[in-house]
Order: C-alpha cells, then structure tokens, then sequence
C-alpha cells in the first residue's frame, strides 16, 4: 500500500473513532452540551501532538458533522446556513485550541536538552488543563453567538465543559498516543521515551489487577447509589492505591489502558446509577488519578537518570572502571570486611607498554580502543568481588580481597598472559603490560600498599628498559 493511500486511511480512521467517541461521550450528558468525560478532545490532542496540521481538516469535518447530527438527534431543525456556521465557529474553537496547545506542548519540551519524562509530563498536564479551559470557553462563546445557547446558561455550561474535556485529555490523551502510534516501538523522544509497545508477559497478573481495581470502584458506586450520601463519593480519590498499584508494576500502555478503563467504568456508572449530582467529585477523581499516575511513569526515567550520574561520578568515562576516588572508598569496605574474617587482601598493579607510541604513531582513537580492549580483558578475569579502577591514561588496579601472595601471583600471570593474546584494534600488533602485585600486611593502609605497588612497578619497567637497552648493546655489529 502507497504513503497516499496509507495517509486517506488513517484520516478515514481518525474521523470515524472521532464521531463514535463522541456519541459515547453524548450518552453521559449532564448538562447541555457538558458530558461526565469527553474522549474526542483527547484524540484531537494526540492526533494534533504525533500528525501536527494534517489532522486539521478531518477533525474539522468531524466538528462540523456532529453539529449536524447535534440537530438530527434533538429534532432542532435549525437552517443548514446556521449549522453550517455553527459546526464552523464549534470545529474553529475546538481544533484550534488543540493544535495550538499541541503545537506549545511541542515546542516548550523540544526546547530543553536531553527532555524525559520528568519534564514532559508535568508540561503536559499543564498545557492540557490550560487548553480544555479554553477550548470550553471559546466552544460555549461560540455556540452563543449562533443562538445555540441562550445567555443564563452560559455560566452553567462551560465549567462542566472544561471538566469534561479535561478528563478526556488528561486521562485518555496517553492512550491515544499509544494507539495512533501503534507501529512504533516509542513514542517520540520529546515525549519522554515513554515506550508503549505491546506487552505479552504477566497478562494475567494484569487482568487480575484491573479486575480488581474495577470491583473496588463498583462497589464504592453501589454503596453511594443506595446511601444517597454525596460523601461516599469522595472515596474515589482512595482507588487511587490500586492504580497506582498498576502504574509501578506494569508498562506505560497497560497503565494508560487501566486509567482508561476506570474513567470509563465511572462514566458509565455515573449515568447508570444516576449519581448525576456527584458527577464534578466523580470528574476531579478521574482527574488526579490519572494525574497522579502519569508521575507514575516518571519513576522509571528517574531512577535511570539517577543511574547514569552516579556512573558518571564514579566511573571512568572512557573505560567504565571505577575512577580514583570511588576505588579507593570502595576498597576500604572491602579491605575492612576482609581484616574482620581475618582473609587476606592483595593489589595489582599494571600500565600499558608502549601507550604514548601507540598514541603517537596510529592516534588518539587507536589508543583509546587499545585501553578498551584492555579492560575488556580484565573484566574477563575478575571476579564479582574484585574491584577495577583507572588512575588515569594508561594506568589499572585491580584489588582482590580474600587473595594471598601465591593466588595473586598466578592471577597476575594468567592476567598478563591474556592481555599478551590480544591485539591492538585496527593494528597488527598486541597489546602488552606491565603488572605487578602486592599483598596487603596486617592492618596496612592501602594508600601504602599502593606506593609499594607503584614502586615495584616502576622497578620492574625500569629492570626490563635496561635489560633492553643491554640486549641491543650486546647484539650490536663493532665497528
């Protein structure tokens, strides 16, 4: 199938769940032209956030339709001039406001580097609380000036209105992103990488939660419906355990549906049950549950951030082994916890022969992946307990609690010998490194050990420098 037709059909789908969502949403008025919650303003904001101006002018013939049908529906027989007028100036304050709000919720979170979903989602609660507000404004100002509201009503109407389409936006707007964008692994990254990719593990578990929640708030419904007492009501805001039950233990999609099917769920009792008089508390609850649960999301984002800066303090940025400071504290916890189960603890020590050539003579590039592939190495060898850090250019510790003088000797050479087998990437060469080891004595302060540690290193290099230089003496031609 060609992009046209791929791009008719979403249109066609978009202007066909638009109609339907809003007779659903027309089968829970409770006030003309006020419903408990309003779905089409949240397909308008999604389709407005992923699709920008092309899903202007089906949601402007979608505007326009239902005012048609608006007339159908209540037998007004109004002249086709004015309904024709009336679905304009509806369809102008309703697709305007949205793609304004869409377009300023893009902009602000576009605008900051490195945006997740801690920023994302306090914005668009935000914009999408300031965007129904005036979407419900200008829609009841507009319908005033057709004659389709008379003045005493105005006051009455566009406060239910705001709500209804608050609730539509807050609560259902996620899921719609989730739906419209359905082909997509993640949504966009302005939006936070909130990830809502079908989930196929833990169905059950999921079902029995959402079963769960929706028993609670059946019977909180029944107990107001026979009670009478509008304070039953409030007990909605306390369903806010379960869902937020769900948000912490399942993905973005299945939440965004749980927090879906509650506001349904309540919509529909509502209506049933005839707790028409409860509807605001009923709304608001709706409201800041689903608030409350799309901070929810920001968890996960937030314990990754917290992740990549304590690596970023702690750890080499190059190699990912420890830095100084980080190996040294680290080592202390360790050292410690060794003296107390009377183990012995030891160091090695090594740098890269030959690092400032290779540097000089493949460049800095070379040099770096020659440092990666040595660490490589080493993380090879080491066990979980051991502990790696970087000192800086070419220069690695490894400490190694529970090891003696003899276990430390042979890791040295196995360690040595490894590195020896492994080439310089992009060269033909191999790396090689010089490494030392030392055992810790009772009680001995590791900075200590470190001096002897670098003392014998640099002994051994210097050993080897002059057993080189003696070589190439010996093996000299005389003159």
């Amino acid at each position: 199938m060609d992009a046209t037709a791929t791009h008719g059909l979403r249109q066609a789908a978009l202007f066909v769940a638009w109609l339907l969502l809003w007779r659903i949403s027309a089968l829970m008025e409770y006030a003309p032209h006020a419903s408990l919650w309003f779905p089409p303003a949240g397909l308008s904001f999604a389709a407005f956030l992923l699709w920008g101006r092309s899903a202007l002018p089906v949601l402007m013939l979608a505007a326009v339709s239902v005012t048609f049908w608006v007339d159908h529906l209540y037998e007004l027989r109004q002249p086709i001039e004015e309904l024709l007028l009336a679905g304009l100036l509806f369809g102008v304050a309703h697709c305007g406001t949205y793609a304004l709000g869409a377009t300023v919720l893009k902009h602000l979170v576009r605008g900051r580097s490195g945006t997740a979903a801690p920023v994302a989602i306090p914005l668009f609660l935000l914009i999408g609380c300031l965007t129904t507000l005036v979407a419900a404004v200008t829609g009841t100002v507009s319908l005033y000036a057709v004659g389709l509201i008379e003045t005493p009503n105005l006051a009455a109407i566009w406060l239910p209105w705001w709500i209804g389409d608050m609730v539509g936006v807050i609560v259902l707007t996620p899921l719609f992103l989730g739906l419209l964008s359905w082909r997509y692994p993640h949504i966009e990254s302005w939006l936070g990488g909130l990830s809502f990719a079908p989930e196929h593990q833990g169905r059950r578990h999921f079902l029995v939660k959402l079963g769960i929640c929706a028993l609670l708030l059946t019977l909180l419904m029944l107990i107001s419906a026979k009670t009478g007492a509008p304070e039953v009501a409030f007990g909605a805001f306390f369903l806010i355990i379960p869902q937020m039950w769900i948000v912490y233990t399942e993905g973005a999609m299945r939440s965004a549906v749980s927090l879906t099917i509650f506001s349904t769920l309540t919509a529909v009792w509502v209506s049933a049950l005839g707790l028409i008089e409860q509807s605001l508390t009923y709304q608001f609850a709706m409201c800041v549950i689903a608030a409350s649960g799309y901070f929810g999301f920001t968890v996960p984002s937030l314990i990754a951030n917290n992740r990549q800066l304590s690596e970023m303090a702690f750890n080499d940025g190059l190699t990912g082994a420890l830095n100084r400071n980080r190996f040294f504290e680290l080592a202390m916890q360790a050292k410690h916890d060794a003296e107390r189960h009377q183990q012995p603890v030891s160091l090695l020590l090594m740098d890269m022969d030959a690092f400032k050539q290779i540097n000089d003579s493949f460049g800095h590039d070379v040099g770096d992946q020659a440092l990666l592939q040595l660490c490589r190495t080493l993380k090879l060898e080491l066990s979980p307990k051991d502990l790696l850090g970087r000192f800086g250019g070419d220069e690695f510790l490894v400490l190694l609690p529970g090891t003696n003088a003899a276990a430390a000797r042979r890791r040295m050479n196995t360690i040595q010998t490894k590195i020896g087998t492994q080439r310089i990437p992009g060269t033909e060469h191999r790396l090689s490194a010089t490494v030392v080891h030392v055992t810790l004595a009772p009680y001995e302060r590791l900075e200590d050990a470190f001096t002897r540690a670098d003392h014998e290193l640099l002994r051994v290099k210097r050993q080897r420098t002059g057993a080189s230089r003696t070589h190439a003496a010996g093996t000299e031609e005389p003159r």
